[in-house]
């Protein structure tokens, strides 16, 4: 029977009827009917992947990484309306970290500076793992970057709105230019994905999107041919009464819902949007036969820490990486993971979810991960670079018991490949070095928030060079801004 003459809503009550028991949803992301403008990158023999954590709700960058040297810890801690002191000022007005032997354990140097008396800093004490690591030199940070149309002063800043990117404080923009790369104007695709695009002719088993996310839908993957592929933290979850994987297990051959199912699928549709539906459902039934029994049967050494929701996050996107590389499914892939809570207006020095909390959960899953990559589990710590995205960092002025929405920021990269033990604070542009904290600072707005030194294209640039996009057509492509910039690689990996 043809279903030329059904509406788009019937078609959709259909089948949401015999796929309601189970979590179609979970395998039907976004359709996308579009060529791709990309050229397509050589053929890669090595396995590579990144890992995108992004930190929703701004994190406050300057309380994770802080100068240690006298002379810029009192600026710091005076632009961050004194230390923090729960017993003589309970109210929490002041945000700065307190010194002391605690803090002096989380102390780091950079080694991109020779200057002892610039190149110390110490990392919040919530975040060990990450001190441990950066020592080690696996880990970098990337300082003082942020959203910008082109590198500029503050006094470029007071001249011409066109100087920077619109809607400069909003969460929902600054994610949006965060994961495009791109300032000028709004965009429907994502860097990540645009890198799939790419990428992905080097990818042997092309029923798998080069991007997964395990957080759900984020415009970083979506490319102009890649749509990303949504697993959960827990994994594959069948359909409920239908047979799915095949052979069937637990279903009786004659399941009303799975003949019904089956039907609706063989059909042949007229209707644009109920065929490529169809074709959708198919692929993600596709996918489960695949991937379900396959995951089930990889184990991981490392134990990720209980009750972390980005640490069971990673620890999937661990088995998978460890499955791709096994089945060798691809030689390029791009992982999605979140964690949220980070917009702590009040409540960010005291509570259960704290930014001391959030950091712990962050710094612990981080490590976890990294080991899990190491020698005797998955063994591709070379071949995975983790990096962190957040929209924004916050005022470094208090606002009683918090901080409130700012521009540049701190981002971390992780792996193997990175130069790590560094700080990567120059991005060729006016503002450079490790930022003025003065409240007063040319680079800096009365309440803090600092003007980005690093653009966004740059950060991303550099990692998608390192996962093989260097064809100057690709960068230009997917970072169509990204030559107003002193430098498109900032070196870190």
């Amino acid at each position: 029977m043809s279903f030329s003459g059904k509406s788009r809503r019937q078609f959709l009550r259909n089948l949401g009827c015999v796929a309601c028991g189970g979590t179609a949803a979970a395998l039907l992301p976004q359709l996308r009917m579009l060529g791709t403008a990309l050229a397509s990158t050589s053929v890669a023999s090595t396995y590579q992947a990144l890992v995108c954590v992004y930190l929703y709700g701004g994190n406050d960058a300057w309380n994770m990484l802080v100068p240690f040297d006298n002379t810029r810890y009192n600026t710091y801690a005076a632009s961050r309306s004194g230390v923090y002191d729960p017993v003589n000022n309970p109210g929490g007005l002041g945000l700065a970290l307190p010194t002391g032997s605690q803090v002096a354990l989380q102390k780091i140097v950079d080694g991109n500076d020779s200057n002892s008396a610039t190149n110390q800093y110490f990392l919040h004490p919530s975040m060990p793992e990450m001190t441990s690591l950066f020592n080690q030199g696996h880990l970098a940070f990337v300082v003082n970057a942020g959203s910008l149309v082109r590198p500029i002063t503050m006094s470029d800043y007071n001249s011409s709105s066109a100087n920077y990117p619109s809607q400069l404080f909003s969460h929902a923009d600054q994610t949006n230019q965060w994961q495009q790369a791109y300032a000028m104007e709004a965009s429907t695709l994502g860097w990540g994905g645009q890198c799939g695009d790419a990428l992905s002719a080097g990818n042997s088993y092309k029923t798998l999107s080069p991007c997964i996310s395990v957080a759900g839908a984020n415009r970083f993957e979506v490319g102009v041919s890649t749509i990303p592929y949504q697993i959960s933290s827990g994994g594959l979850t069948n359909l409920a009464g239908v047979c799915n994987p095949t052979p069937c297990s637990g279903v009786s051959s004659s399941s009303v819902r799975d003949n019904a199912l089956n039907t609706l699928l063989a059909e042949t549709y007229a209707n644009d949007f109920a065929g490529n539906y169809s074709s959708t459902f198919q692929l993600g039934r596709e996918l489960f036969n695949v991937l379900s029994p396959g995951l089930a049967g990889i184990t991981l050494n490392t134990a990720f820490p209980a009750g972390n929701s980005l640490g069971a996050q990673l620890q999937i996107v661990a088995k998978m990486i460890k499955l791709s590389m096994a089945q060798n499914y691809a030689t390029r892939q791009i992982y999605f993971v979140n964690l949220g809570s980070f917009d702590l207006h009040s409540g960010m020095m005291t509570g259960n979810n704290d930014h001391a909390a959030l950091l712990t959960t962050l710094s612990q899953a981080l490590n976890a991960f990294w080991t899990c990559m190491g020698p005797g589990d998955v063994d591709a710590q070379s071949n995975v670079t983790l990096f962190t995205m957040s929209e924004f960092a916050r005022t470094l002025q208090s606002n009683g018991s918090g901080s409130d929405h700012g521009w540049g920021t701190v981002q971390m990269a992780l792996g193997g490949a990175v130069r790590g033990g560094k700080l990567y604070s120059n991005g060729g542009g006016p503002i450079t070095g490790f930022p003025n904290q003065a409240l007063n600072a040319p680079n800096n707005f009365p309440r803090g928030q600092m003007i980005p030194g690093i653009g966004v294209e740059q950060y991303a640039a550099t990692l998608a060079q390192w996962m093989g996009i260097t064809s100057p057509t690709d960068l230009a492509t997917i970072f169509p801004n990204l030559g107003q910039f002193g430098t498109n690689n900032l070196g870190f990996v």
